[in-house]
Parts: structure tokens; C-alpha cells; sequence
């Protein structure tokens, strides 16, 4: 039976979610605070995670990158109050797959958990061998840098900079599309899918942070190059 975590502190939505996963034949597990989360999504591995940003002790953001750090695959939901563009970059950041702000709709969330999961299933190799050849990926020289896509790493002048789920697909669809321009819909469609939107202006903020980590000086790109009016294009 599939798994879903609810890592939330409001005993209200936890009873609303809980009996309607279980009404869709969900196995629920539920914690109240971020360390309890953490530890029964160790002892659970769920195969998706509902997260609250604003719990006691550790905070969603904090939850989830420990949780991206141990499985780069999970579905992690984030479900908050906080509806701020920075809110949602950092939980991009942190590796959450989808925002969800609260007040919200039950029904709209149960069709976001049923698509996540859907594409996890869909994107999931047949062949064992076929997912440890993804990961060992080579390493890939770029000016000064080295991308390192099997480890979400990459590294610069002897500096290693972490780079989060999102960050590492839209630096892959880049790099495996070089001298060609790849405009905004296309990375929302190829790094988010059809289930969430995420501003024009939330892309280009994801840019200039890869460009810290790859450019020798980010505000004079040599490899990341924007092309006005119609996206990005990739040079090695």
C-alpha cells in the first residue's frame, strides 16, 4: 500500500488528512513536530511526505532539506500559511516538489499527492542497473567548474557548492542543450510538470543562483547566458 507522511502541528488538518488519504486507500503516517517527522520518515520511508513549514522545534524548510538529503526521489508536498515568493523559492531550494497554501482544498491536494506519485512511478527506471548508471553520471568540465549531477554537487576553485533537485535539473536540461535557447515554459514544464506554475520571475532566480556556483564572476556570465526576451542558452 502507498505511504504518505504528514509532518504537521495542527491536530485538525492531521485528522481531516488522515481520514481522507485513508478514505483513498493511503497508508497515513503523522507527526506533530519536525523531529518526530524526520525520525518516522527514517523508520517509515514513505513514499511521499505533506510537510508544514511552521512546526515546533526544526521548521518544514529545515525537515526538508534533511529529508532531500537522504532521498533525492521522495515527493515532498510542502503545506503552508506563508505565501511570500520567498517562502516558495527557499522551499524549492530546501528540494520540495510542490507549495500548497493553506487555507486550502482538500480535493486539490489529494489530486496533487495522485500526481506526484503518478510521475514517480512513471519516471522510476524498470532496471536496477539502469538507476546506479544515472547516478554515476561522469563529472562535466565547465570553464572553471565541475558539474557533478550524481552527487547534486558542483565545484569551483577547489569550493564545493550543494546543488538541490531543482537546481540540478534545470542545470541538466541546460547543459544537455548547448548553444540552444530554452525559454521559461519549457524548464517549467520539463523541471515542474503540468501540476504547478511557478513564476517567471522564481526561474530566473534559480539562475542566478547556479550562476554563483558555475560563473567565475555571475554577473558576467560566460556559460549561463540569457538571451533576452527569449530564455537561456547554455556555452561551455
Amino acid at each position: 500500500m502507498t505511504s504518505i507522511l504528514i509532518i504537521e502541528d495542527d491536530r485538525t488538518i492531521i485528522d481531516a488528512l488522515e481520514d481522507t488519504f485513508r478514505f483513498h486507500d493511503y497508508q497515513v503516517v503523522t507527526a506533530g513536530d519536525g523531529r518526530e517527522g524526520y525520525r518516522k520518515f527514517k523508520e517509515s520511508v514513505p513514499d511521499l511526505v505533506i510537510l508544514d513549514v511552521m512546526l515546533p522545534g526544526p521548521d518544514g524548510f529545515d525537515i526538508c532539506r534533511k529529508i532531500r538529503a537522504d532521498d533525492v526521489d521522495v515527493p515532498i508536498i510542502m503545506l503552508t500559511a506563508r505565501e511570500q515568493e520567498s517562502d516558495k523559492l527557499l522551499a524549492f531550494e530546501r528540494g520540495a516538489d510542490d507549495y500548497v497554501v493553506k487555507p486550502f482544498s482538500v480535493k486539490e491536494l489529494v489530486a496533487r499527492v495522485n500526481a506526484r506519485l503518478k510521475r514517480r512511478v512513471k519516471n522510476t527506471p524498470v532496471e536496477t542497473s539502469t538507476v546506479s548508471a544515472a547516478g554515476k553520471e561522469e563529472p562535466i568540465s565547465v570553464g572553471s567548474a565541475v558539474i557533478d549531477f550524481g552527487n547534486f554537487t558542483v565545484t569551483r576553485l577547489g569550493k564545493e557548492y550543494p546543488l538541490s533537485p531543482k537546481e540540478s535539473e534545470i542545470l541538466k536540461l541546460l547543459v544537455g542543450h548547448p548553444e540552444q535557447v530554452i525559454d521559461r515554459n519549457r524548464i517549467i514544464d520539463v523541471v515542474w510538470g503540468d501540476d504547478y506554475f511557478p513564476s517567471p520571475r522564481t526561474i530566473d532566480n534559480f539562475i542566478l543562483k547556479l550562476r554563483t556556483k558555475i560563473e567565475t564572476d555571475s554577473r558576467q556570465p560566460l556559460h549561463i547566458m540569457t538571451v533576452h526576451g527569449a530564455g537561456y542558452r547554455f556555452r561551455y
